[in-house]
């Protein structure tokens, strides 16, 4: 029994931790999720990296309707154990992406911290953290994401960027995109 407080001592003290560091698990809601996908506007092949990911609901959506390649970056043991658990059943699910059961994008999830993960290869980023987070990344996506490539942030805007579109709907959280 004292092998279970442990493990779920473990699990709080880690979600805890991300709280603290800027992402604490509050997920995109559902609604939403569609707005993202249009904004980020993956295309089959292309690489996706959601910094945040939570339970991996959202990456798994973009996987499935983009056929892009997507990374799941969440810095929560217990979030990650989620969204590994989810991306296992993606890949033993079929998709049925325009009638296609072959049509898939790959799927992986990573225990790390946003700031430790390499974005050179990104063609597009969604992140949904605290704003205070996204202003210590902005020098981050500077450096390393390529020319074109393109971020979308859920909730806050990226300080000292200017979104090349602003998705307001009223009832609905804000989304920004940019392009690098």
């Amino acid at each position: 029994m004292l092998w279970l407080y442990a493990v779920v001592f473990i699990l709080l003290a880690s979600a805890a931790y991300a709280a603290v560091h800027g992402a604490p698990w509050v997920p995109t809601r559902r609604r939403d999720v569609a707005r993202v996908l249009r904004l980020l506007d993956a295309k089959p092949g292309q690489t996706v990296y959601e910094l945040g990911c939570g339970d991996g609901r959202v990456s798994v959506a973009i996987a499935r309707q983009t056929c892009a390649k997507v990374v799941g970056v969440e810095l929560s043991l217990a979030q990650w154990l989620a969204a590994s658990i989810r991306g296992v059943v993606y890949r033993a699910t079929p998709s049925y992406k325009e009638g296609d059961s072959a049509a898939r994008g790959s799927l992986r999830f990573c225990l790390a911290d946003a700031f430790s993960v390499d974005l050179s290869g990104a063609d597009a980023v969604y992140l949904f953290l605290m704003p205070e987070t996204y202003a210590k990344l902005r020098p981050k996506f500077e450096r390393e994401l390529k020319p074109g490539a393109v971020v979308v942030s859920y909730v806050w805007p990226i300080p000292g960027w200017t979104p090349a579109e602003r998705d307001h709907r009223e009832g609905t959280e804000d989304l920004y995109r940019y392009v690098r």
